[in-house]
């Protein structure tokens, strides 16, 4: 593993990261997630592994990894209590300084911890610090690039407008989440209930370069879809006070219309069109390099 002088610098006991990924039935993906953290060019780091009662193989695959890297732990303790759950008890379990996101399907750039940390200790104001991404299918092709632009400042305006970063792009201080829980009622959208209620409070800020590539097709149901609409319209009207009555109305109504237009989309098999559209094409170049990056978190399973 390559390590510039700079990583070498930065790597001491105030500068330790904890990465928490909670995971449930993960079996299929949760090994290359685990990969791409131990393959970072950043190695002062800690893993927490935590289960939320799954009935497939993701235990044992964890353990098999919590065996070859001291720096990895891993808890089950057999329950399904939900993610908002977990994702409370991992931001408790922080021993680090800053604190890393990351779901159990999705695979980490091999120097994402090493450049947000740089510019969280270069800027120690900065309590979020979200990026870009790559998004992936579930075959590891490159779906693109998902849209989005640098902001120094992410304002309420900006989390409505859906201009604030994806919740597993984020990294952090650990104190930041510790003072700041998550919602256990509620089953999706925990994390844009979370950035509501705290925004006006924090600084918040998005790099728009990827460090994160992201699984969109395996969360593309219509359930799932249909959950998370529910619960944004339950998180506008929860926070009415911040967001102001005519507002959480207008949001409302948006959310209506994007289950609407989603379902159109699902009756005629089409969904793959707007996850597309999230997302601009690559070039040759840069589809070649990000799926050699991939094919290297795979192929270390072989």
């Amino acid at each position: 593993m390559f390590t510039t002088e700079k990583v070498k610098t930065m790597e001491n006991e105030n500068n330790l990261v904890t990465v928490g990924i909670p995971f449930f039935n993960s079996e299929k993906f949760l090994a290359q997630a685990i990969n791409s953290v131990i393959n970072q060019t950043y190695s002062y780091w800690e893993l927490f592994l935590l289960d939320d009662g799954s009935t497939d193989t993701s235990v044992s695959i964890a353990k098999s990894f919590e065996k070859l890297d001291k720096r990895i732990t891993v808890i089950s303790d057999g329950k399904n209590l939900g993610l908002p759950s977990r994702l409370n008890e991992l931001s408790d379990l922080s021993n680090g300084k800053f604190y890393c996101r990351m779901d159990a399907d999705d695979i980490m750039f091999p120097d994402r911890l090493e450049k947000q940390l740089s510019h969280l200790v270069s800027n120690p104001e900065i309590d979020l610090l979200g990026t870009g991404l790559v998004a992936i299918d579930n075959q590891n092709q490159i779906i693109g690039l998902r849209k989005g632009e640098f902001k120094e400042n992410i304002s309420l305006k900006d989390l409505l407008k859906g201009t604030w970063a994806v919740h597993p792009t984020i990294m952090g201080k650990a104190s930041w989440f510790k003072e700041n829980r998550y919602d256990i009622n509620l089953k999706r959208a925990q994390d844009y209930d979370m950035w509501i209620r705290t925004v006006k409070k924090s600084k918040f800020v998005k790099l728009n370069t990827p460090y994160l590539y992201y699984r969109e097709a395996s969360t593309s149901t219509i359930k799932k879809y249909f959950i998370a609409m529910i619960n944004l319209i339950k998180i506008y009207w929860k926070n009415k006070s911040i967001l102001g009555f005519l507002r959480s109305i207008k949001m409302t109504f948006v959310s209506i219309v994007k289950l609407v237009v989603y379902l159109v989309f699902w009756v005629f098999g089409v969904t793959s069109k707007l996850i597309e559209r999230r997302s601009t094409a690559l070039k040759s170049s840069e589809l070649k390099y990000h799926q050699k990056t991939i094919q290297s978190v795979s192929s270390m399973l072989s």
